[in-house]
């Protein structure tokens, strides 16, 4: 745990400039690790940094600076942190220490938050893309992932939250899917299926790339093609893992061009038995 805190860190340091200017969650092997906040300077631990929970909502502790006198700032200053996000340069104040529990709507919305940022926190290279062109001026394409989903794929009543996969959304966009398609699954091999005819209207091209993707509840696992395949393939069969069969899979599809310019909204195939 040390090594992959001493990680984060380093990571941290080498990409405070394009950071955005709010908080997300580290996850080791699906658990909650660590509630890291914007900035480089700062590490606060769960409870008492989800007291709030206003990494979706604007922060009325922040303030920009456009030019002033000391120029570009960073790091931890007396009681406020300085930083800067797509050249936006913010001075934010430290938060209070907490003197009392949170209360039970606190209680509600980070059992929520918990439950899609575990889904949706390992997959946030697929994010990065399929969120990619969302309006992120102040939210990064993962934290508008969380946003939409957190609203319409957690369902159930605290403290018994579950997800509803058939909602939710690992891209968006208006890009042209794949019209008419399918999956299925024979002999440990899933087969997805889809059109190949291309639309001038939409400039849709024969290299898109087709973006899948495999969860397995069961194992807490996802899965991906290899390398992905083109519009014009039209289909691709996925050779599943010994450890995921007999489990079942939940596919999500959708297709983007090949600069990541266009991303259409994606689409899922339904829930199958690994066998």
């Amino acid at each position: 745990m040390s090594d992959c805190l001493r990680q984060v860190s380093d990571r941290s340091r080498a990409t405070a400039d394009e950071s955005p200017p709010t908080c997300f969650v580290l996850l080791t092997r699906g658990y909650v690790m660590w509630y890291v906040c914007r900035s480089k300077a700062m590490h606060t631990g769960i409870n008492e940094s989800f007291m709030g929970f206003n990494f979706l909502k604007k922060n009325n502790n922040m303030a920009t600076i456009n030019n002033g006198v000391i120029g570009r700032a960073s790091g931890k200053v007396g009681a406020v942190i300085a930083s800067s996000w797509k050249s936006i340069n913010y001075l934010k104040g430290l938060p209070k220490k907490r003197t009392k529990g949170m209360s039970e709507e606190q209680l509600i919305q980070q059992d929520r938050f918990l439950k899609i940022s575990k889904f949706l926190m390992p997959i946030t290279p697929i994010l990065q893309v399929g969120f990619g062109l969302s309006k992120t001026e102040k939210m990064t394409p993962t934290n508008v992932a969380l946003q939409l989903n957190i609203a319409q794929a957690v369902t159930g009543t605290y403290p018994n939250f579950s997800l509803d996969y058939s909602k939710i959304e690992i891209s968006t966009g208006s890009y042209l899917n794949g019209g008419g398609m399918e999956a299925a699954v024979d002999n440990g091999i899933l087969s997805i299926y889809w059109d190949t005819i291309l639309n001038s209207l939409y400039k849709t091209k024969a290299d898109d790339q087709v973006i899948i993707l495999v969860y397995s509840p069961e194992k807490d696992e996802f899965m991906t093609a290899p390398t992905p395949p083109t519009r014009a393939a039209g289909t691709i069969d996925i050779v599943i893992p010994a450890h995921l069969l007999g489990g079942k899979g939940h596919v999500w599809i959708f297709f983007t061009d090949r600069k990541a310019e266009k991303v259409s909204k994606s689409t899922y195939l339904g829930e199958f038995d690994l066998a």
